[in-house]
């Protein structure tokens, strides 16, 4: 490293790497176009360029490349070779019409005093900004070097090549990174070259050209902000003691200084500054001051004041460095808030800056929208702004979040607002005032989170709203991690709903450390109508008028190996979930009311649980309390075998489901066989212990190619009630075999443009499993204290007992015959042979030989020299012989044939096909066929058959597309026909409406089962970071803002 002076400017030259090696720059996403003999490249995102033992890195970053021709580069790389690489040329020039963006070519580079272009290796031009670090190793006095901007030169004697993930061209306006650095280039030529800051970690042969500013200290340097050179008239003030300095050019004024309050980075059209001192300011030589010198700056014309990630735009501003306090006229601030993609908008008419974290506004507004005149804002007559600054720790090990674009610590902003005469547009039209608004402006809505209108047969005319709380009450130190809001809803046909939400991530909860997150959740309604749950059941008279739902699901992570779980369940009826939460009835867990203390270490786990059941409509298992211990693949006896264990001991009481007082869903209604007592029918009720000592011991070898696995399973188990009221000792017993044989063949020759396939590698794996079990006990004998379905699949089973197999139907129900059972189902499947069973009372005598196959084609992908290994086809088949069939599979010795195939035809398009199939008379034979078609961001289409036989039997054809028609329209469609005897099953089509602001969604929602029509309209702001409109759907929709003005 070389430390020269030039034009009073310090010029470092960094040790040039090895011109024999070559050059590569990547990035996540770049333009790339040519002006004259120069390849113009701009990189974001990760930037990162390498070369020898040269590594540079930043957030964004620009190239010039000029490629010397192929008999040149030869020529230059035999003499880099033999000599070493040239001088570089002293400077380069780059045109002033091109930083103004007009498309002239650009002044060509000639080396000083030769008129002619470089003709020696190839040439690039790099600018890094934003967090840019470089490292050199192994070439000349290695050292390491990190500053907020590079700017240098790159030569090669062989080739450049830049890599990104998405490639665009020439931009229509070129963007100000690539003005920057047309700025830099210009001004390196006229010997103002930027300065780097060396870590005395790196050892230097020389002197440092800057070295680390000293505690106390500030730098202040001066940059042009176009080709016109920047040109400083320096006056004493009058009243004497400071000198006054005028520059009336574009500049870029850089304020550096050592301790928390960082870099200034100031872009103004015309500046002012005032100093304290003798002596006029040395802007040229970016010498060192106090940090105690007074320093005030007043800016005008299209002003940029960046400190840390805050951007501030203005037309006109004044700045006292010392003091952090300023003024600015018709400012706009974009900045970045957590979990949002886009930027907030603030403008004020006058922003003052009270000190480094506290400002007052007059006429501020806040938006997420670009426009000009927003689509929505709030805006207060005046508000008092803080902005602190913390820095990220992740809350499971405590250590600090680095940013990956910056390399530094990532910090949290939190920002206050305290506004006064406060209202909400829409356009240029107020549509809600609040005389006092205390709120976190790092949410981007206001007061009401979501606005929905729906009518239907079911609920009637409905108007569905949801707030925010804490911006309605005006807390302002709300805990952080945590989100509460509040429901209003009005149901003409049911009546006025309300409620309220807390969620919470945070570090610590109710004075317990360790990471913690869940919801708490209430929902209530003075319900006046008619429960309708679809075609036997459209008006059922609800068990209770007030009706409510209260949640709460917690889980904490003491510290790395300790976590506690808990939940707590309350509903008011029955169907009340089924009705207004069919989602969470039909797809989440069951709504329980239980407490767990989880350790997991290594390869083992123990829990120690408890557990009662609040609503008596469900049937479930009071655990007071229970133990579990898990160890899983311990070795030993040289690892020459392996042990699985689970121990569980608890008190059990079963108590069933109560019977259901309305009349039409009471004649449905039938106990499973295992709820009641069989002798006398009565519902169970026991009070029982239980104790289950469960292990398998495997002896893996390989025979060839051949992987086995011969094992022992066994259990001993202890139940103090079965279902007729007796103690129950059981012994269980299984031995079997696993065997596995792996082939493969691959034949790179196989080539297709149509079917995108380059290369067909086939795998297959031959699986075979063969064992034999016995139990001292029937398994009918016992209750399932572990259920195997939840609370919705039960309710649907007790239907189907008296609807599908009761009288009339062949069956001689209710109960459910055996075939049909879901006991019997389990076992038929395997699950006794698990040692981590999710219902430890399966298990009984059984025969079985699984085997199947399962098969991979796969190809490779993508661009030349970048392809990436695929799966092509996928098709996997099992199935099931029962040596003892009459015992095990009702009389037929072949059963559980399953099947699983997939051809990904192309990386959008998707064919897929599985069934499902038993022999035994009226056995299940599924078979399910469909195409997806995915074209993001456009959108998706799925057709799909499903066809059933056995004792329900129908064929679903189901259809659903959603597309983004234009960048303001999206529509979805969603059809479901049963193709048999019940005809129309339902369907839902909506429009959507996409703002620069606000989703605006029309539908209309057929359900056949239910003889309802419905139709919806629903409002959403589009800035919010989860959408609901969008949850579905396949058609991409940015936040708004995130890709700029739309």
């Amino acid at each position: 490293m070389a430390l020269d002076r030039t034009a009073g400017q310090a010029l470092i030259r960094l040790p040039q790497p090895d011109a024999s090696a070559p050059i590569k720059a990547t990035a996540q996403a770049a333009n790339h176009w040519r002006l004259g003999s120069y390849e113009v490249w701009i990189l974001r995102g990760n930037c990162r360029i390498a070369q020898g033992g040269l590594a540079l890195s930043g957030n964004e970053a620009v190239l010039w490349i000029d490629r010397a021709p192929d008999e040149v580069r030869r020529a230059a790389a035999e003499d880099v070779f033999s000599h070493g690489i040239p001088d570089p040329p002293a400077g380069d020039v780059f045109s002033a019409a091109h930083v103004a963006g007009e498309r002239r070519p650009p002044v060509m580079d000639y080396p000083e005093g030769t008129g002619r272009p470089w003709s020696g290796p190839t040439k690039v031009i790099a600018y890094l900004e934003n967090g840019s670090e470089g490292v050199i190793q192994g070439v000349g006095p290695g050292g390491r070097f990190q500053d907020r901007v590079y700017f240098g030169r790159l030569y090669t004697a062989t080739d450049v090549a830049v890599e990104a993930l998405e490639i665009a061209g020439e931009p229509e306006e070129l963007p100000p990174v690539f003005l920057r650095a047309a700025a830099r280039r210009n001004a390196e030529a006229e010997a103002a070259v930027r300065q780097a800051q060396y870590p005395s970690e790196a050892a230097a042969a020389g002197p440092s050209g800057d070295p680390a500013l000293p505690a106390g200290t500030r730098r202040i340097r001066l940059f042009p902000r176009s080709s016109v050179p920047v040109q400083a008239q320096w006056f004493p003030d009058p009243e004497g003691g400071r000198w006054i300095g005028l520059i009336d050019a574009g500049v870029n004024l850089i304020v550096e200084e050592a301790g928390p309050f960082g870099t200034i980075d100031i872009s103004a059209d015309r500046l002012v500054i005032w100093v304290t001192g003798d002596e006029q300011l040395n802007l040229a030589d970016g010498e060192a001051v106090s940090s105690d010198l007074p320093l005030e700056i007043y800016m005008e014309g299209n002003i940029v004041f960046r400190q840390a990630d805050r951007r501030i735009y203005a037309d006109r501003m004044y700045y006292d460095v010392n003091r952090r306090a300023g003024i600015v006229i018709n400012t706009e601030l974009l900045t970045p808030v957590p979990d949002y993609d886009g930027l907030l908008r603030l403008r004020a008419d006058i922003l003052q800056q009270l000190d480094e974290n506290r400002f007052f506004a007059q006429n501020l507004f806040v938006t997420s929208s670009r426009m000009g005149v927003p689509g929505y804002r709030l805006q207060a007559q005046s508000a008092f702004l803080e902005d602190f600054a913390e820095p990220v720790f992740d809350p499971l090990t405590g250590e600090p979040v680095i940013d990956p674009e910056t390399g530094r610590q990532a910090v949290i902003h939190r920002r206050w607002a305290t506004g006064r005469d406060n209202f909400v547009y829409l356009g240029n039209v107020p549509v809600f005032y609040w005389p006092v608004l205390a709120g976190d402006l790092t949410k981007p809505s206001y007061y009401l989170n979501r606005i929905r209108l729906r009518n239907d047969n079911v609920f009637g005319t409905q108007v569905l709203t949801n707030w925010d709380a804490y911006q309605l009450f005006g807390i302002r130190n709300r805990p952080d991690g945590t989100e509460w809001s509040l429901s209003l809803d009005y149901l003409s046909d049911r009546g006025l709903g309300h409620g309220s939400g807390f969620t919470y991530s945070r570090d610590g909860f109710l004075g317990l450390p360790g990471y913690a997150t869940g919801l708490i959740d209430y929902w209530g309604v003075f319900d006046d109508g008619l429960d309708n749950l679809g075609l036997g059941r459209r008006a059922l008279l609800p068990e209770q008028d007030y009706r409510y739902r209260f949640l709460w699901q917690h889980r904490q992570f003491l510290n790395e190996e300790y976590q506690l779980t808990g939940e707590v369940g309350l509903i008011s009826d029955r169907n009340f979930l089924e009705q207004f939460y069919e989602r969470e009835w039909d797809e989440l867990k069951d709504q329980s009311t239980s407490l767990e203390l989880k350790r997991i270490y290594g390869n083992s786990s123990w829990s120690l649980s408890a557990g009662v059941r609040l609503n008596e409509f469900f049937t479930q298992t009071e655990w007071l309390p229970r133990f579990d211990h898990y160890r899983l693949g311990g070795s030993f006896l040289y690892d020459s075998l392996t042990l699985y264990s689970h121990t569980s001991l608890g008190f059990a009481r079963l108590r069933t489901a109560s019977t259901p007082e309305d009349p039409a869903d009471a004649a449905a209604f039938a106990y499973l066989p295992w709820e009641v007592n069989p002798i006398s029918g009565v519902p169970l009720g026991t009070n029982s212990e239980r104790f289950i000592m469960r292990r398998e011991i495997d002896w893996p070898f390989q025979l060839g190619p051949v992987k086995i696995v011969p094992y022992a399973l066994g259990e001993l188990g202890h139940w103090g009630e079965d279902v007729y009221g007796d103690d129950l000792q059981r012994r269980y017993v299984q031995l079997g075999t696993r065997a596995s044989l792996p082939v493969w063949s691959y034949n790179p020759y196989i080539e297709s443009d149509l079917l995108n396939v380059h290369g067909i590698a086939h795998k297959v794996t031959f699986k075979a499993e063969a064992f034999w079990a016995d139990s001292s006990e029937d398994m009918d004998r016992l209750p399932l204290y572990d259920p195997l379905d939840d609370d919705a699949v039960e309710a649907f089973r007790r239907r189907l007992s008296v609807l599908t197999f009761g009288p009339g139907s062949g069956f001689g129900g209710p109960p459910v015959p055996l075939p049909f059972d879901e006991r019997t189902y389990a076992l038929r499947s395997g699950m006794a042979s698990w040692v981590t069973a999710p219902s430890m009372e399966i298990a009984d005598d059984l025969t079985l030989i699984r085997l199947g196959v399962e098969q991979r084609w796969q190809t490779k992908r993508g661009q030349p020299g970048t392809r990436r290994i695929i799966d092509w086809i996928t098709f996997d088949t099992h199935f099931s012989l029962f040596p003892d069939s009459s015992r095990d599979n009702f009389g037929r010795f072949v059963g559980l044939w399953d099947y699983d195939a997939r051809w990904f035809v192309g990386d959008r398009l998707t064919l897929a096909s599985g069934g499902v199939f038993d022999f035994f008379d009226s056995g299940q034979k599924l078979i399910t066929v469909g195409a997806y078609l995915n074209r993001p961001p456009r959108g998706d289409l799925y057709v799909g058959l499903r066809v059933l036989q056995g004792p329900i039997d129908s064929a679903v054809l189901f259809t659903s597309y959603s597309y983004r028609m234009s960048p303001k329209w999206m529509s979805a469609l969603g059809v479901s026909v049963d193709l048999g005897e019940s005809n129309n099953i339902g369907q839902n089509f909506s429009l959507t409406r996409i703002g620069e602001s606000f989703l605006v969604s029309a539908g209309v929602n057929v359900d056949a089962g239910r003889d309802s029509v419905g139709f919806n309209f629903t409002v959403e702001p589009r800035f919010l970071p989860k959408r609901r409109l969008m949850g579905a759907s396949g058609a991409a929709i940015p936040i708004s803002g995130t890709e700029g003005l739309e």
